[in-house]
């Protein structure tokens, strides 16, 4: 059923939202999975988060499937599906039931909202993170039914021991409860590398010991035990937060832009909304925008209808302990992405729902099974609701996974069912800007600035526009972009390359410089840096930035071309050559350029066969090209092979008649031959054209008298 509601992902495209930073346009990533790669995963907080295990994932899919986007939507989809199995695998084995576990996971599974999640490569720190959080309640489930565990459940007979006796030189390392105990925490840590948004799973440990494992039948004396238990859980949390709060504070905007007040209110309003969602998922969106303030009458009946809840599972909780246990689930796992500590412009997200739902369908599940005895409704009657409900779910997911197969589908999607999305609207432009719909993406990008008049990335992007078309005005756009936002990498690339072309190298190599301030990982402003440098003569500098450059990105042909046609200018052959290759082996064999490049450094450091290879496919690639019949020729000269030579000598005038570099070699290659005669005419030719050519008037003169 998930394979079949979801399959259009994996035919989806790339989209222009975040793939960028994570895949598309990351060196590290690019480069598959490396050890230079697998340094930088554990040691960046790129994208505003520390997730290694989500980096080297992204890795591992360049590494196996390639650089296109249908392995790793495959992925996704696979990570999904193993995560519903895991979850019906998890509570059939705590709570002994079948088919409400069923329910359950079949709910998680196809579930609208989770779309997003599986149908974004970006996201796939959800989906990766939710496969070790399952993992974690599985090595869990285990720990807790063992004896070792120290706290009597319905599970268990007496206990005799807890995981952390060892503190006080007593336990059994040995005992399976104590390796189930490890395994959590070892899958809890990695579900951490994945996406931080974990950091409640110890609160939801402490929600299943009271049910369904039934480790603490109330706020009594065990409770302070059970705590203690998750306190490797709480330190690892904890670590996290303050690794998270360190890499988001440039994404987190102050109080005083956002005071907490308004923060506490857009939550309570988001828990309402995600409970509508969850109940009608319609509407659904990238992103939700935040209003900066919500109606009076909006907060006033979210305040109501969460906190009622809140006192019913409260008040419930000895009589019906699954509606505890799975409200405060869905409450208490959405705290970190609720908005108390806002991130971003968005005032909720769908992805923010993958696992906090579980605990509404938990509710719905065991609830729906209560009425059904209380009522005692047939049996055929509850599989067909139930049936309908998933068949309805999966037909809903079909058709949101269909808005994703690409960027201008899927924000334009937004951008209706939403009010004032002016993030949408900019991105559906930029979708059509890069297939060159240039006036459709101008109409879209100024309806946005009609929402949002100050939005930065859709001033850059009309200046972009302008730019392409050859309008000097883009300049004046580009401005305003960094009036906006002075930081903005792509408005500072954008300026740098506006100011080259007119030239100012100087101008342009500041702003260059600034981008690579706020993004060191910017490969491209690393690049057009060096391109800047070069034209001021700065040519050691320049290397410098191109060698930075392949740092950041490590495939890209251009930069190792770059880097290689700057080190030759240097005289540094040796090390040109090798990035010529890299260039030719990126870029394909169909550049005649490069191939004439490394022709020439290769001849330089006297490898005249693998030059002369060189200079034959630039001439397969670019057959009117003197310069390469020339060199061709003035190699196999070289290797004293006439007759060859004098062929591509005489192409090299054909093409070009006034060489006096060609007539020259052409001269003494004849001479060689005996055709003395024929020699002296192409001597003389290149002194006409070039009459203090010292070495075309020593080889005359010696021919002339006789030597």
């Amino acid at each position: 059923m998930i394979l079949a509601a979801f399959w259009p992902v994996v035919h989806a495209q790339f989209i222009n939202y975040d793939d960028q930073d994570y895949v598309t346009e990351n060196g590290a990533v690019q480069q598959g999975l490396t050890w230079a790669s697998l340094k930088w995963a554990f040691a960046t907080t790129c994208s505003s988060n520390w997730h290694p295990l989500t980096w080297v994932s992204h890795m591992l899919d360049v590494s196996v499937f390639g650089h296109g986007p249908n392995g790793p939507h495959c992925v996704n989809l696979g990570l999904h599906a193993a995560n519903t199995v895991l979850l019906f695998l998890f509570l059939r084995r705590v709570t002994g039931t079948t088919w409400r576990s069923a329910l359950v996971a079949a709910l998680f599974g196809l579930h609208p909202l989770h779309v997003e999640s599986v149908a974004w490569v970006a996201e796939r720190k959800d989906v990766l993170s939710g496969f070790f959080f399952m993992l974690t309640l599985m090595a869990y489930s285990n720990y807790s039914e063992s004896r070792f565990s120290g706290v009597k459940s319905k599970a268990q007979g007496e206990c005799v021991s807890n995981p952390l006796s060892f503190l006080r030189g007593r336990g059994d390392w040995k005992s399976p409860g104590f390796l189930s105990y490890v395994m959590a925490i070892f899958f809890f840590a990695m579900g951490l590398m994945s996406k931080p948004m974990l950091v409640t799973l110890p609160f939801v440990l402490l929600l299943l010991d009271y049910w369904p494992l039934g480790r603490a039948k109330a706020l009594d004396a065990e409770a302070f035990r059970l705590a203690f238990e998750k306190l490797p859980f709480f330190l690892l949390s904890a670590a996290s937060c303050v690794v998270t709060s360190s890499a988001q504070k440039t994404a987190m905007p102050s109080t005083a832009i956002l005071p907490f007040l308004e923060r506490v209110e857009n939550a309570l309003v988001c828990y309402a909304r995600y409970l509508a969602k969850a109940f009608w998922p319609r509407g659904l969106a990238l992103p939700y925008l935040h209003p900066g303030r919500w109606p009076a009458e909006d907060v006033a009946l979210a305040v109501v209808l969460v906190l009622g809840l809140c006192a019913v599972a409260w008040w419930a909780r000895r009589r019906l302990p699954f509606l505890f246990t799975g409200w405060f689930w869905f409450v208490g796992i959405l705290v970190p992405a609720i908005g108390l500590v806002q991130v971003g412009i968005q005032a909720m997200a769908d992805r923010y729902t993958y696992l906090p739902l579980i605990g509404l369908f938990v509710l719905v599940a065991w609830v729906g099974e209560v009425i059904v005895t209380r009522f005692r409704v047939p049996w055929q009657l509850t599989a067909s609701v139930s049936l309908g409900i998933l068949g309805l779910c999966g037909v809903l997911s079909r058709a949101q996974a269909g808005y994703w197969r690409d960027s201008e589908t899927l924000f334009k999607h937004s951008a209706a069912v939403t009010e004032g999305n002016y993030v949408a609207l900019a991105n559906a432009a930029g979708s059509l800007f890069e297939r060159g719909h240039l006036e459709e993406a101008m109409t879209l990008y100024n309806r946005a600035l009609d929402i949002n008049p100050n939005y930065p990335d859709a001033v850059n992007s009309i200046g972009v526009i302008l730019a392409a078309k050859g309008n000097p005005e883009a300049i004046e756009w580009f401005r305003r972009a960094l009036v906006l936002d002075p930081a903005h990498p792509e408005a500072l690339v954008n300026m740098g390359n506006a100011l080259s072309k007119r030239e100012d190298y100087v101008g342009a190599a500041r702003y260059y410089q600034e981008a690579v301030h706020v993004r060191p990982d910017n490969y491209r402003a690393r690049n057009n840096l060096g391109n800047a440098l070069l034209k001021l003569g700065r040519i050691d500098e320049a290397i410098l930035a191109y060698r930075a450059s392949l740092r950041a990105k490590s495939d890209d042909p251009m930069i190792y071309a770059n880097l290689a046609g700057t080190l030759a200018a240097r005289g540094r052959f040796e090390e040109a050559i090798p990035n010529y290759q890299m260039a030719l082996k990126f870029q394909g064999t169909n550049e005649w350029n490069l191939h004439y490049g490394l022709g020439l450094a290769l001849a330089v450091k006297g490898r005249w066969d693998e030059a002369i290879a060189q200079y034959q496919e630039t001439l397969r690639l670019s057959p009117l090209d003197p310069e390469a019949e020339y060199n061709l020729g003035y190699a196999l000269q070289v290797q004293k092979r006439w007759k060859e030579s004098a062929i591509h000598l005489n192409r090299a005038l054909e093409l070009r008649p006034e060489f006096p570099l060609a007539h020259y070699n052409l001269g003494c290659v004849l001479s060689e031959q005996g055709s003395k005669e024929q020699a002296i005419v192409q001597l003389r030719q290149a002194l006409r054209e070039k009459p203090d050519y010292s070495e075309a008037k020593q080889k005359l003169a010696s021919l002339q008298s006789g030597n």
